[in-house]
């Protein structure tokens, strides 16, 4: 694909994510206002304003952004209902904070405290991880993503640095749970009572969680005490997703099972953390040509009208169907974003 192709892919895919009408979808959403800002003309960031502004009017008395209604998963699903609370409507409140800085509006910020006020008050594991759902105790990855850069931006907003620490305890306290020592690779959720997995493959996605958040926190804290810890862990994880690189540039669905289906939202969430690693000095300059295959492969799944396909929908693991999801949108953007250097693209 060319690099003008590949620039109007980027502008369909901006087209489509903003025509999403989903205001309910809290967590899936909040991955496409980060990419519709990261890439988006002065219009298309209007409309993940809008998008905003309805989740600070919808934010419920218990302080959670966008309604934060039960989810209802397919039969068979590791999961069959999931009550949220404090982690799951956090997941708005990366790009709420984005958009406070570019705006000073002091209404987002009085919206994040709210949300970090209803995160802290949420139910923990013994050694202090915070419940996914209601429905716990269990921990799942992609809450590392939902909670650790928004604890850790809202701690640099306003100076306290207790949030950030909160942000890198989260981190280590899932990692230390969901993560192979021997794999170095996540689970997707972990039981504390009685101790177990309720889903335990290598999920593409969910390692993508991890390490997408691990170079968001890095970007926003290098110098934190735990800092280098966090980002040999990152390493790790992001060079194990390497090794099972498909030769077309896609990641498998379950990263080690070869008849698992070759999946987008993966393989782009590998290609943004894997661009910031290389930004930030975390590895090999050469990891950026993986993350390149990655993007270029899955441009070529972008339908007409801007949907990458082929992303497995919610909740993720083996056996879902594939179809177009906010959050695919939103890491596709990011990735280019991050790579629209080597990619040729503008900006």
């Amino acid at each position: 694909m060319s690099e003008q192709n590949l620039e109007s892919v980027v502008k369909r895919v901006l087209t489509y994510t903003i025509t999403i009408d989903r205001q309910r979808d809290d967590w899936q959403r909040a991955s496409a206002m980060s990419g519709v800002l990261a890439c988006g003309d002065d219009q298309e960031v209007a409309v993940v304003k809008g998008w905003l502004d309805r989740a600070v009017a919808t934010q419920n008395s218990q302080g959670n952004l966008s309604f934060s209604e039960p989810e209802y998963f397919p039969a068979g699903s590791h999961v069959g209902r999931a009550t949220p609370h404090g982690p799951l409507s956090s997941s708005f409140g990366y790009p709420l904070l984005e958009l406070h800085q570019r705006t000073g509006d002091a209404r987002y910020l009085e919206a994040a405290e709210r949300q970090v006020a209803a995160l802290m008050r949420a139910p923990r594991t013994s050694d202090g991880g915070i419940w996914s759902h209601k429905d716990g105790p269990e921990l799942w990855v992609d809450f590392v993503y939902m909670m650790c850069p928004f604890l850790a931006r809202f701690g640099t907003v306003t100076g306290d640095t207790a949030y950030v620490d909160e942000a890198f305890h989260q981190f280590d306290v899932h990692v230390q749970h969901l993560v192979d020592p021997q794999a170095h690779l996540a689970r997707h959720a972990w039981r504390e009572t009685p101790n177990s997995f309720p889903q335990s493959t290598f999920w593409s996605r969910g390692n993508g969680w991890l390490v997408a958040a691990a170079v968001q926190l890095l970007e926003l804290c290098p110098d934190h005490e735990k800092s280098r810890w966090l980002a040999d862990a990152a390493v790790r994880t992001l060079s194990a997703m390497a090794r099972h690189q498909d030769r077309t540039g896609y990641l498998r669905n379950i990263l080690d099972d070869p008849d698992s289906p070759l999946e987008s939202s993966g393989s782009v969430m590998f290609a943004y953390a894997a661009a910031k690693a290389v930004e930030q000095g975390l590895v090999d300059p050469e990891l950026i040509d993986a993350a390149v295959r990655a993007v270029r492969v899955v441009s070529g799944e972008v339908s007409e009208d801007g949907a990458v396909r082929g992303v497995s929908v919610p909740p993720g693991g083996p056996g879902v169907p594939f179809g177009v999801t906010p959050f695919g949108q939103g890491f596709f953007l990011l990735a280019c974003h991050a790579l629209r250097k080597p990619l040729g693209l503008p900006g």
